[in-house]
């Protein structure tokens, strides 16, 4: 008998009844915060019991994981990935396996029933899901640009569009139709329906932190009736330094159709009156880096974002795009899912990728939490083997497969599950 198995002895595992329940246990896990009614709602139409885990003992729940049927944007299209949320275990039966054993036990059926062939989650903290074959897929850079550095650079494009302020209520029509689009440029990004959109759109007093109510930009087709071809959900937070007005302006989210809508956003952002400092999360290839005459001063942090997991390797590999062509023989360790361990060769053709075993000689050796990280075309594969994490067999291997697994424009996630 394994050690977790050991260890999760006297535990039962079963799918929640409610969300009430689940969230409980999540409250109690994260310090005691307890959502307000209005947000357990929102989170509610979302979860989905049948698919997501309890851990019980004598009757009480100790462990949580919520997992959603997700339609996100990879390399060639959007394809079903399982959503991981939600994963935590009360105080007082923390170091007894349970988060173990609630991710094996998902991977597992995921893998039996045939289902989504990759798994993705974000994280609380980076070190804890490698172990369990989970590799940083995306990041984000953090920017602070502050009231001197809101110059922009020259500009070649077409006079800026028309911007306006509305209720994101009145404009929730217009904001999923313009994300409706986004999955399929941004690896990372996944499909909203419509309780999905009301939860992005969430704008509870309590949950502001000290800011004012969300507000949505619109930057509009200048033609007669015109559509909005872009939006940025932001709030402002109140700050005075020195008697005068500082606001933070936070933007939540970003999406635009062309690049002169997305200008003409970051134009009217950075000129919001009363603005000390605008603060956004964004690509790590995003334009408003190479729009900002000092980008410098906007001090660029990046940090981990995206978490994947190849669940099928032999399902997954195949159903992603690829950037150049590619003729590989990877040796997997898996031992989470042994069923993925071993030796594979990818290959593309006419019809697309295809893997399959192999007995060939390895090209390269690597694990799961390696093939998750450069699943969506975001991390290096040839950074990876710099920092001995891949292990080249066959000259130039590395190289190749770099090329092949990298996706412009690089992923991005920022709707978190």
């Amino acid at each position: 008998m394994d050690q977790t198995r050991m260890r999760t002895e006297g535990y039962e595992f079963a799918a929640p009844d409610s969300w009430d329940r689940f969230a409980d246990v999540v409250a109690l896990a994260y310090g005691g915060y307890d959502a307000a009614p209005a947000y357990r709602t929102v989170v509610a139409e979302v979860f989905e019991p049948k698919r997501s885990l309890l851990a019980h003992r004598d009757g009480r729940t100790c462990a949580t994981l919520a997992l959603y049927s997700l339609d996100m944007g990879v390399p060639g299209g959007r394809r079903p990935i399982a959503g991981i949320g939600y994963v935590s275990v009360d105080p007082t039966h923390r170091r007894r396996g349970l988060m173990r054993g609630l991710i094996l036990r998902t991977l597992a059926g995921l893998y039996e029933r045939g289902e989504e062939p990759v798994a993705a989650l974000h994280t609380t903290e980076p070190g804890i899901y490698g172990r369990f074959g989970f590799g940083g897929a995306t990041r984000a850079v953090h920017l602070e640009i502050p009231r001197h550095a809101r110059e922009m650079t020259p500009s070649h494009a077409e006079p800026p569009l028309p911007v306006r302020v509305a209720d994101p209520a009145d404009c929730v029509a217009h904001i999923a139709r313009i994300h409706e689009g986004a999955p399929e440029r941004r690896p990372g990004t996944f499909h909203r329906d419509d309780a999905w959109t009301r939860r992005a759109l969430t704008d509870l007093p309590e949950r502001r932190g000290g800011a004012g109510r969300l507000l949505c930009m619109l930057a509009e087709d200048p033609g007669e009736g015109g559509l909005p071809r872009g939006y940025a959900l932001y709030a402002l937070t109140a700050r005075w330094v020195d008697s005068y007005p500082r606001y933070d302006v936070h933007v939540r989210e970003l999406f635009a159709e062309d690049s002169l809508a997305y200008a003409s956003l970051w134009r009217a952002l950075l000129d919001i009156d009363l603005a000390g400092t605008v603060i956004a999360d964004r690509p790590v290839d995003d334009p408003i880096l190479a729009l900002l005459a000092d980008p410098r001063s906007a001090v660029p942090v990046v940090r981990d974002q995206l978490y994947t997991r190849l669940v099928d390797l032999e399902r997954a590999l195949p159903q992603r795009a690829y950037a150049a062509e590619i003729d590989v023989v990877i040796d997997v360790a898996d031992a989470d899912c042994p069923w993925n361990q071993g030796r594979w060769r990818l290959h593309t053709g006419a019809d697309g990728a295809a893997c399959a075993r192999t007995g060939a000689a390895a090209d390269l050796s690597l694990s799961a939490r390696e093939l998750g990280a450069v699943y969506l075309g975001g991390t290096s594969l040839a950074q990876l083997a710099a920092a001995g994490r891949v292990i080249e067999h066959r000259a130039g291997a590395v190289r190749a497969a770099t090329r092949a697994f990298h996706h412009d424009p690089a992923p991005f996630c920022p709707t978190v599950f």
